[in-house]
């Protein structure tokens, strides 16, 4: 096997395991909030899915140096250069920085969340649509502005999931 294919294998398994993460995480807190705490066993597929996601972006980003050195061995470096290697490096960055953020309690979750989102699924998009024909400015712009539709989209969610509990009658 060839480094080009292991590469790319880690590559996509990386970003798979990010993106249902991603997707998991987002369920499984709204589901474990509906009742307005988090219960041991909620807290369990929580940490489980965290344990996915941060899996997923060190098979991300290690297949990522791996695919840097490789272009640079090989004379490739015009891909280094390419607006959607340049886009997913930065939603990765995002990806790493916001994970830190979020754990250490200084991101607020509403943000993190739709950050985390947003830039799993952007890398996704990125990574596999290959004819995009955009500058690394024109990608960080529809970031920014899915980022925003995201956010408010979950905010929606929220609300409507996460309605008020009753208050318990006498």
């Amino acid at each position: 096997m060839s480094w080009q294919i292991f590469l790319t294998f880690s590559h996509i398994i990386g970003t798979m395991l990010g993106v249902g993460g991603a997707t998991f995480a987002e369920f499984f807190y709204l589901k474990a909030l509906k009742d307005g705490h988090i219960d041991p066993e909620e807290g369990d597929f929580l940490k489980a899915t965290y344990r996915v996601l941060r899996i997923g972006m060190i098979l991300l980003i290690l297949s990522g140096f791996g695919f840097f050195i490789l272009y640079r061995i090989n004379g490739h470096e015009e891909l280094l250069y390419d607006p959607r290697f340049l886009g997913k490096v930065t939603l990765i960055a995002i990806i790493f920085f916001n994970a830190i953020l979020l754990q250490t309690k200084k991101m607020p979750l509403w943000l993190g969340s739709a950050l985390s989102f947003t830039s799993w699924y952007g890398a996704l998009v990125l990574g596999a649509w290959r004819s995009v024909d955009a500058s690394y400015l024109a990608i960080m712009a529809w970031y920014a502005g899915a980022v925003l539709v995201v956010a408010l989209i979950l905010h929606i969610i929220r609300k409507l999931y996460l309605k008020p509990l009753p208050a318990a009658s006498q």
